[in-house]
């Protein structure tokens, strides 16, 4: 399961095909940012390299956090950005949770028997 190859003009005719109230000066304009953003390193919120004709109608986000699907199957994509695993940019680091500070002081350790319950 993977996108499948499509240069960009190519897909800009199926794009107005199916979309016959689209713009194709504002449609090949959004792809080719979402392409620079692309090649520029730019990473969906969660870390992943962004899916380009996704992120051309929602902006810079994944396919998996655009379509809740996780992985293409027949899915698009503009043929120098289908080799995910190699995308230009690093993850970004996911958010951790926070966590309480602890009462242990330094080289002290908590036993059952300081608990108070």
């Amino acid at each position: 399961m993977s996108f499948v190859p499509i240069s960009l003009h190519r897909y800009i005719k199926k794009h107005l095909k199916s979309n016959p109230g689209s713009k194709e000066k504002e449609a090949m304009a959004q792809l080719q940012r979402a392409l620079k953003d692309y090649r520029d390193g730019i990473r969906c919120d969660c870390g992943e390299p962004i899916w380009v004709i996704g992120a051309s109608q929602v902006g810079n986000m994944c396919f998996t956090c655009i379509t809740g699907e996780a992985y293409p199957e027949d899915d698009y994509e503009i043929r120098e950005a289908c080799d995910k695993h190699n995308a230009p940019g690093r993850p970004r680091p996911r958010a951790q949770a926070s966590v309480p500070p602890s009462d242990e002081k330094p080289g002290e350790s908590i036993t059952d028997d300081d608990v108070p319950f």
